[in-house]
């Protein structure tokens, strides 16, 4: 351990770095979060009136007679057909997309469209800044991870049952895509209503930030553009999913900004504890007779430190100024 590294106060003057963990970046431009969905909006907006003037074109020469350009679904390039999926998968989007901002509407949660915007563009920063961190042995970027990942499961288990409150208060069930027999009973289907949710949960619960900025939206990707029919039990749940992504995307966004405000506090009690972690590395490391063995469970012990002590203390600090994080809410 260099003397760059600790100063004459006893003061760690790498933990300087990690002031940065709960910094809004400066002098960077406020982010515009609906440029793309703008663009999209527009792109979408304008093949789709091209294609409509091309198939007016098609047909007029179609009336003309055999001399006339015919063009059939056999004389499609494989670059039209890929295009036209393209369209169809958009336009899917769009309808769940208005389902979803729908039922937040008629859940109560308070977000609407361009709330969702500025969300998914969020949790992408989120992503962007702590995936870097992930298996990484420095310190800031894997401490960036540790208490992301705490934060990220956290509003997880908030959210679902933010939802479910917010369902009963609606006296409202969870949909169950299980075609039910016609002799089933209420409690068989209730029963069953409850294996898929906690089904559903799981599956949530393990989604990281891309997977959850996608089903904000409604998206799933895996599905492409072979949806279920809109008001089915898979695409309600589809629009459900979505509502719980958008609570916990403002969730998350609420614990980093306080992170972010409360800094100082964070960072003087983070210090102390990864002050003690560097004086038993250094005595470990200084010791003519250190073993492979106590050089690794002093590693070990130190990441630790990193990846559960660090997160405990950000959410303990979290749970105890925001109401949300107790899963306290007005209604």
């Amino acid at each position: 351990m260099s003397d760059k590294q600790e100063d004459s106060g006893g003061k760690l003057g790498f933990l300087d770095s990690l002031a940065r963990l709960f910094r809004s970046k400066e002098k960077t431009p406020a982010p515009q979060p609906d440029e793309p969905a703008r663009l999209e909006r527009l792109q979408a907006g304008f093949e789709a009136a091209i294609h409509s003037l091309d198939e007016k074109v098609q047909q007029h020469q179609g009336a003309a007679g055999p001399a006339g350009r015919q063009v059939g679904p056999e004389k499609a390039t494989a670059a039209e057909r890929e295009a036209e999926s393209q369209r169809t998968m958009e336009a899917l989007y769009r309808v769940i997309r208005e389902d979803v901002v729908k039922m937040h509407a008629r859940l109560g949660t308070g977000l609407a469209s361009a709330d969702l915007d500025e969300l998914v563009a969020y949790l992408g920063e989120l992503e962007t800044a702590s995936a870097a961190g992930k298996d990484s042995h420095a310190m800031l970027p894997r401490a960036r991870y540790s208490i992301t990942e705490r934060l990220r499961k956290e509003s997880g288990e908030l959210a679902v049952a933010r939802l479910v409150a917010l369902l009963e208060r609606q006296k409202l069930s969870w949909p169950d895509p299980i075609h039910y027999a016609p002799t089933a009973t209420p409690a068989e289907i209730e029963r069953s209503q409850r294996r898929r949710l906690a089904e559903v949960r799981e599956v949530f619960l393990g989604s990281d930030f891309k997977k959850t900025a996608d089903r904000m939206l409604g998206i799933v990707r895996v599905w492409a553009s072979d949806y279920p029919d809109q008001g089915s039990p898979l695409w309600e749940e589809s629009v459900l999913e979505g509502v719980a992504a958008g609570i916990r995307g403002q969730l998350l966004r609420e614990f980093v900004e306080l992170l972010r405000r409360d800094r100082e506090l964070i960072l003087t009690d983070a210090e102390a504890l990864i002050g003690k972690q560097l004086t038993v590395l250094q005595q470990t490391f200084q010791s003519g007779a250190t073993s492979f063995e106590q050089a690794s469970q002093a590693v070990a012990s130190s990441l630790r430190v990193i990846d559960e002590v660090l997160p405990k203390l950000a959410w303990e600090h979290i749970h105890a100024q925001l109401r949300h994080a107790r899963g306290e809410f007005d209604s």
